[in-house]
């Protein structure tokens, strides 16, 4: 083995042929792989292999491509991305080795790497912070979404670039990165990918699909020494910090939409996580459910992760869109390794292209990083997160340090106080979500074997709602805003569903189709209930003016009062429909038995009930409503009984 290692290593410094080197979290070896590269337009183009392994040598599982996808294939799910030309990069592997760490470290080459010039970044702190209060004031505060990622970029060159060169940057990382998901190099003759991704994209083996959403940063000091007392106080504040926690909370639903989609046998949460980096620890939550779909058609359903992105994620790419202005290339896209098991099933496994830079044959580099931009976001704040995550990545470059980082976890892990505050989390927590929901007997008498149609206006919350209504019982389908005929429509029920936006604007194609929609519901007989956007079209419908907030309330747990009833539940708005707004011809419209649940104090509207129909400003579907499936069933129940 050391023979095959030390030659290929050195064969693979001189003929700049392609190829792969991984290291997976939980394995204790390392995977090398040689083989053809290639350039693909589509996921669909990535070669498939099909049958039961025959290879004396490799008996367990055998690895058939490794593929590098950039950010604008997110065009195959029709959303908006720049693409300056950029592929997919394929290696069709043909030979692999599991090589020890300790091998590979004796091989490695261990150069030493200069810059032609200092790091330069497309904006500068001050400009970074100016686009941050931009989005926060523009796209958040008008109802675009939730939270929106947009990194900044930095360039510089390596001198007397070289194959040798990269490797030694590689051997630097493995040393210093243990704890990432995936440690690797892929080069495809052209350009390497090097980098150190936290964060699981999708892992697919035996029809089990696993996710794990990361959001929240905490800053470790720099140093040799650790203070354990100031160390453990940081900690527990930044495990109470809101800002913190909500933003989890967000990544964590945007990818259960995900979920919901690909799991069609339902899942379950585990989690909060702590995941400790050489600069930072994150916190996850790990996603696993159960699917049948084809490994390639749940991996186009799951580009892109929230924590590159922002949600909801079609409106989130849009944003991307207006404010980058260039490609993307491979940053916040996933490398994808596709295998088969002895018996022939495949498996996927992908990290998040995040914590890499992209390195030309000529030395050019290039890297972008990025942090979460939420309603509440401090814009120095978050200038700093991408500093720490900056300086994370040029050590991984430049240090030529022969030591493993301090860690903290080891010593404060596993603390009580820790433990606790982290469990704490999830008390408010949506229970249906947390738990396998295959076995489990939810169904409603009432509404088993009742037709629900879901009209999606672009958030896949749409997908929540049907996984809830499917486990109580109901036949769910889902139909586009613009695709969506009211005439010939004959589900018992039709929920008009949540989405991005400003219901007040009248010159937008989408809030036009959405309000004739609602107001043919009003007019008819038909039975309907409205989620967010829907619930402020049914206001609007019945009279109720919709008003900005003064604050968004994107992605906020709040306790109201639910006809007489204390319930927990999550809101994703910027507008709301008011009590002392509504019309005096709400009594004229043959409304006067619409009930509306409203807050006392602020006069904002949480739900509506009338004769055919339902109305909901908060998402019952979402994790921070705590009791949201109950909230459904009992809703839908009492308007099938109208």
């Amino acid at each position: 083995m050391e023979t095959d290692l030390k030659g290929l290593i050195e064969g693979l410094s001189k003929d700049k042929e392609p190829f792969a080197i991984v290291k997976r979290k939980g394995d204790m070896d390392a995977l090398v792989f040689e083989g053809k590269a290639m350039e693909l337009n589509n996921l669909d183009d990535i070669p498939r292999k099909k049958g039961i392994i025959k290879n004396e040598i490799i008996k367990n599982e055998i690895f058939d491509t490794i593929s590098a996808v950039p950010f604008s294939q997110i065009k195959e799910r029709n959303f908006k991305a720049h693409y300056d030309g950029t592929k997919i990069l394929c290696i069709n592997i043909e030979r692999q080795l599991n090589v020890s760490l300790e091998e590979l470290f004796k091989f490695l080459p261990d150069e030493k790497i200069e810059l032609e010039n200092e790091w330069k970044y497309n904006y500068s702190e001050e400009e970074y912070e100016r686009i941050i209060e931009g989005i926060i004031k523009d796209e958040i505060g008008n109802g675009e979404g939730a939270n929106f990622v947009i990194p900044r970029k930095g360039t510089a060159k390596i001198k007397n670039m070289s194959v040798n060169k990269a490797l030694s940057i590689y051997k630097n990382i493995l040393m210093n990165k243990s704890d990432s998901h995936w440690n690797f190099i892929f080069y495809d003759g052209n350009r390497f990918l090097i980098g150190a991704s936290p964060e699981t994209h999708i892992f697919i083996k035996d029809g089990r699909v696993k996710m794990l959403p990361i959001s929240g940063t905490f800053r470790k000091d720099a140093g040799e020494r650790i203070n354990l007392n100031k160390v453990k106080k940081d900690l527990l504040n930044f495990l109470s910090d809101e800002k913190e926690i909500n933003e989890l909370f967000m990544v964590l639903d945007e990818e259960l939409k995900m979920m919901a989609k690909i799991c069609n046998k339902g899942g379950m949460i585990i989690g909060p996580l702590l995941k400790e980096m050489s600069t930072v620890i994150h916190t996850e939550y790990l996603l696993s459910g159960k699917s049948d779909k084809d490994i390639i058609e749940i991996l186009r359903d799951s580009m892109h992760a929230a924590t590159v992105t922002g949600s909801p994620l079609e409106s989130a790419c849009r944003v991307i869109y207006k404010y980058e202005g260039e490609d993307r290339r491979y940053y916040g896209s996933p490398i994808v390794l596709i295998g088969r098991n002895e018996e022939g099933r495949e498996f996927l496994d992908s990290p998040i292209l995040i914590r890499t830079v992209e390195i030309d044959n000529y030395g050019g580099i290039l890297t972008r990083v990025g942090s979460t931009f939420v309603r509440n976001s401090i814009p120095s704040e978050e200038v700093a997160e991408t500093k720490a995550k900056i300086k994370e990545i040029i050590d991984g470059v430049q240090s030529h340090a022969k030591s493993t980082p301090l860690k903290i976890l080891p010593y404060v892990g596993e603390d009580d106080e820790v433990l606790e505050l982290l469990q704490q989390r999830n008390q408010k927590l949506s229970k249906f979500w947390f738990f396998s929901q295959e076995g489990e007997d939810n169904i409603a008498g009432q509404i088993n074997g009742k037709s629900i149609t879901i009209i999606d206006n672009e958030d896949d919350f749409c997908y929540m709602l049907k996984h809830i209504l499917s486990n109580i019982g109901a036949n769910v389908n889902i139909t586009r805003y613009n695709k969506y005929n009211f005439d010939d429509a004959q589900s018992d029920i039709t929920i008009i569903g949540p989405g991005p936006g400003n219901p007040n604007d009248t010159k937008n194609e989408k809030m036009k189709i959405i309000a004739d929609i609602t107001q043919k519901f009003i007019k008819s007989d038909k039975k309907f209930m409205g989620v967010c956007l829907g619930h402020q079209f049914l206001c609007k419908a019945l009279g109720i003016q919709i008003v900005r907030k003064e604050k968004p309330f994107q992605g906020v747990q709040e306790t109201v009062n639910l006809f007489g009833k204390k319930e927990i539940v999550g809101f994703y708005n910027t507008f709301v429909g008011r009590y002392e707004e509504v019309s005096e011809n709400l009594k004229g419209l043959k409304f006067n038995d619409v009930q509306i649940s409203y807050d006392k104090q602020t006069k904002e509207i949480h739900a509506l009930r009338g004769r055919n129909f339902a109305g909901f400003q908060f998402h019952p579907e979402s994790i921070l409503t705590q009791n949201g499936m109950e909230i459904l069933k009992n809703e839908l129940i009492n308007l099938i009984g109208k």
